[in-house]
């Protein structure tokens, strides 16, 4: 059964000076819930941004934080472990977003007072399906993403796509992530038109003029 608790933090004014040896205020929550006695695993999502107001533990996948009395009233994160997937719906619909790093306010990923369900990233692949994720974990040699800075829904690339239409992401990448090989980018389907090669690391795709303009993907081996 999945275990969460509701708390509230404290001011810092009623610790006395004992809360001037606690860390970084990303773990204030596990200071504050004297019951708990499950270690640092799982996130805590707070009501008010700087993980502070009311705040709910989370152990496992929760559909529905409605039931909770916490639906739409998430304004930061603490990740204790792992990387999370916080969507806008329940059941893990809508827009969803990736975080594996504690937030203290979550309108950085349009996020605040907006989240309704959430569980922990698997970063499953399928060759080149969809697959969400950021930064790590991911199986494929190339991921797009449709925000900057590698955010949004990403896209995994395995094997040649001759045309992103076909899994709906035609002219929809904005960021790239390439955890190996090279992949050559282009413009049009078939990989025809004006083509860029995409190698180890991480980028935003308009400073090489392909923001939401790559359409077919195959791998690169240098013959070109």
């Amino acid at each position: 059964m999945l275990k969460t608790r509701l708390f509230r933090t404290l001011p810092l004014a009623a610790l006395g000076m004992a809360a001037l040896a606690l860390p970084a205020s990303a773990d204030r929550g596990r200071y504050h819930d004297s019951s708990y006695r499950g270690g640092g695993s799982g996130a805590v999502l707070y009501s008010d941004s700087g993980f502070s107001g009311e705040g709910l533990r989370i152990h496992g996948a929760e559909p529905d934080l409605a039931r909770l009395r916490f639906n739409d009233r998430a304004s930061s994160i603490v990740i204790q472990s792992g990387a999370w997937e916080l969507c806008t719906d329940a059941n893990f619909r809508g827009r969803c977003e990736i975080v594996d790093v504690s937030t203290d306010r979550l309108n950085a990923y349009r996020l605040n007072d907006n989240v309704s369900s959430l569980r922990p990233a698997t970063y499953r692949g399928n060759g080149h399906g969809n697959s969400r994720g950021r930064r790590g974990g991911w199986n494929a040699g190339l991921v797009l993403f449709p925000d900057s800075a590698q955010r949004g829904q990403g896209i995994e690339v395995q094997q040649d796509i001759p045309d992103l239409s076909q899994y709906r992401f035609n002219d929809r990448a904005s960021s790239f992530l390439v955890t190996g090989g090279s992949w050559l980018v282009c413009e049009h389907a078939n990989y025809r038109g004006r083509c860029e090669v995409l190698q180890g690391g991480a980028g935003d795709l308009k400073p090489i003029r392909m923001n939401d303009n790559i359409s077919s993907i195959r791998a690169y081996d240098g013959w070109r």
